[in-house]
């Protein structure tokens, strides 16, 4: 089985709420044949249902950054009654009922493509993140190890920064930080282990390392209203006001209706 694997871009993270590829540890990315092998020859009928059902999921994956996601569902459906083993459609079906609340069906549509593949290293990564996100740390991290055994897995860093955060956000400081220094270990320049390093360094108290993790995040790519809050956050603890002044203005002039930006209008009332 080929086991490639794709990013999803800018506008598809959009569509389903997501950051785009490099910053976000929440970034899914699920496995899918190259995008020019729908046009090889095939020599049986299994391949030709194999292709169809990619060159479906392959124009759903367009229709969600498009944000046209009732044609996305049409286009997984058909791609699944081609081949109802084809792991990508699974994932990405999965992600699309994750991105309009049906929970339940997208935990279906995770447990079947992992069923399909259970080493996957991107389809347990997937998994584990949903889990996270659901309030279950400790089964999202079965997954996100099990990703990590994957030794085809090709995003490691991906895998560590998500498991790192979600330990973060359960307050397990000790547990996270080795594995985003593993994230970083890997890929010195991953915006998103940069960005969950600071807000841990931040939260154990030490502002001044929190500041240096952010200034490599702010270094690699665009702000976010994560990073904006935080370096707001941080410059306030070390007393620099005139800094904070400046990520809270940035934050509500390029964020106005983020949760982050209502949070600070609420605090400064």
């Amino acid at each position: 089985m080929l086991r490639k694997s794709i990013c999803v871009p800018a506008a598809m993270a959009l569509a389903l709420g997501l950051a785009a590829c490099k910053h976000d540890p929440g970034i899914i990315k699920y496995p899918t044949p190259m995008a020019n092998l729908k046009n090889a020859p095939s020599d049986s009928p299994q391949q030709d249902q194999q292709s169809a059902a990619q060159t479906h999921t392959q124009l759903a994956a367009a229709y969600i950054g498009q944000g046209r996601l009732k044609e996305a569902q049409d286009a997984l459906t058909k791609a699944l009654g081609f081949d109802g083993k084809y792991i990508p459609a699974h994932t990405m079906l999965a992600i699309l009922d994750w991105r309009i609340g049906r929970l339940q069906d997208a935990d279906k549509e995770f447990r079947t493509a992992i069923s399909l593949d259970p080493s996957n290293g991107d389809t347990n990564n997937n998994y584990g993140k949903f889990l996270c996100e659901q309030g279950k740390p400790q089964d999202a991290m079965r997954y996100f190890k099990q990703a990590l055994a994957d030794p085809f897995y090709k995003t490691p860093a991906v895998a560590n920064t998500n498991a790192g955060s979600c330990l973060l956000k359960g307050g397990d400081y000790a547990a996270a930080e080795p594995y985003l220094h593993k994230a970083l270990e890997i890929d010195a320049n991953y915006g998103a282990a940069l960005l969950a390093m600071s807000r841990l360094d931040y939260r154990k108290g030490d502002a001044f390392a929190a500041r240096g993790y952010l200034q490599r995040f702010e270094a690699a790519g665009q702000a976010t209203p994560e990073s904006l809050l935080l370096g707001y956050q941080i410059a306030t603890r070390l007393g620099d006001k005139e800094t904070a002044t400046n990520y809270s203005n940035r934050l509500q002039d390029q964020f106005p209706n983020s949760e982050q930006a209502q949070s600070l209008n609420g605090s400064s009332q």
